[in-house]
């Protein structure tokens, strides 16, 4: 989800000495005695910024909009995690910690190191979505990250889109993020064209454009697991995956392998969550339990609690609500459930939450950013969620392809 913009109140909250930066490399003067300007005095600068050539303007507001989106801990992180990987080798915390917010760190990265930012900005959006769609390949494959083959699968993904009338144009960029190890790809097909309004010198005129929209795939080599978020049906994401193992895995075609599934029966009774101090986890929760009663999906139940009271009081609506005379606990099926992961606070600062739903046969509202990674973790260790199972690589399947 995108963070609100406001002009005024990201001019107010960026030190000046970075927004004259700003102007001077984009080579806009706006006549203001900077020197003489106090911090936050942001009428004069949103005044000239106003006076500017209309494509100078939505140029203008469409960089503090990125950068905007970036003002926050999460975008921080991005920043972090990628200014400081081996491929920019950045000493970037200890600058940080001298920096008033994260509007300050967000702006001087956009302008010191705008490559880095760019890639920062991608790994923030992988971090912020859900609806991932997951299958099984097999471990330790070594990804092809060359020019021609981002390009061989670039034409792939637009072959595949052109068949709905969109994706005649296609580009693919790639990453490798740490902590676990994930190949990670974006894909930027064109998406339809469209009509938007918009004014030019004062009249109102339409405008078509050609949009882009974003499709990822990220291979863990640790589990060979390759994850997904597109849009369209099963099939449509099935393909999708087929051609990624064509040409970026070297497969000659997607493995066969069971669907990864949750098993939530064990939520029935008093599960204990289980958890290691070492991951900083103060309590999980479970929030919501939603059961299937016998004869048919369509008669359910819900049990929700929106209190953090010590134990699970969900099990208790249910002891409460539930006739087990009529209805016994062994006959009724968990088909969904709530769980809310509460960490430890760090230097006096409450501690997060993560909140998430896992539902039956492979619907998970959890995403990538390092919080999640550990709800994922511990799924798979209280065996809620089944792991892939992969049958070993036939001799010789990796191979080239043409």
């Amino acid at each position: 989800m995108s963070r609100n913009y406001s002009p005024k109140n990201f001019l107010r909250k960026t030190p000046n000495t970075l927004l004259k930066r700003y102007f001077e490399s984009r080579k806009l003067p706006l006549g203001i005695d900077w020197q003489k300007l106090e911090e936050a005095d942001v009428e004069p600068v949103y005044e000239a910024i106003l006076k500017l050539e209309q494509n100078d303007l939505i140029k203008v507001e469409k960089e503090f909009r990125q950068v905007n989106e970036m003002a926050c801990a999460k975008g921080t992180q991005c920043l972090l995690e990628e200014g400081e990987s081996p491929f920019h080798k950045l000493k970037l915390a200890d600058q940080f910690e001298q920096m008033s917010d994260h509007y300050e760190k967000a702006m001087w990265m956009f302008l010191e190191h705008p490559k880095v930012f760019e890639i920062a900005e991608s790994l923030y959006r992988m971090d912020s979505v859900g609806g991932w769609k997951h299958c099984g390949v097999y471990q330790g494959l070594e990804p092809k990250v060359e020019p021609e083959d981002l390009e061989k699968f670039a034409e792939k993904i637009s072959e595949f889109y052109q068949k709905q009338g969109r994706g005649k144009h296609c580009h693919v960029e790639n990453y490798l993020r740490q902590g676990p190890e994930r190949h990670c790809y974006f894909a930027y097909p064109e998406d339809y064209a469209r009509t938007e309004l918009e004014y030019e010198d004062d009249v109102l005129k339409s405008v078509g454009i050609k949009p882009a929209f974003e499709v990822i795939f990220v291979y863990r080599p640790d589990t060979g697991i390759i994850e997904t978020n597109a849009g369209g049906k099963a099939d449509d994401v099935k393909k999708l995956q087929e051609s990624f193992c064509q040409t970026i895995l070297g497969l000659k075609k997607l493995p066969d392998a069971t669907s990864r599934v949750f098993k939530l029966e064990k939520l029935k009774n008093n599960f204990p969550f289980p958890t290691n101090p070492k991951d900083g986890i103060q309590k999980v929760y479970l929030k919501m339990l939603q059961l299937e009663l016998p004869g048919g999906r369509r008669r359910k139940i819900t049990f929700e609690d929106g209190s953090n009271e010590k134990g699970q009081p969900i099990y208790q609506l249910i002891e409460n609500a539930l006739n087990q005379k009529s209805i016994p606990l062994d006959q009724v099926k968990v088909v969904k459930a709530k769980i809310q992961f509460q960490f430890e606070g760090i230097n006096g600062k409450p501690g997060k939450t993560v909140t998430f739903d896992i539902a039956i046969p492979d619907r998970c509202t959890l995403k990538d950013d390092p919080l999640h990674q550990v709800a994922k973790k511990y799924l798979e260790e209280w065996g809620l969620m089944e792991r892939f199972e992969i049958p070993p690589m036939p001799e010789n399947d990796q191979d080239e392809v043409a």
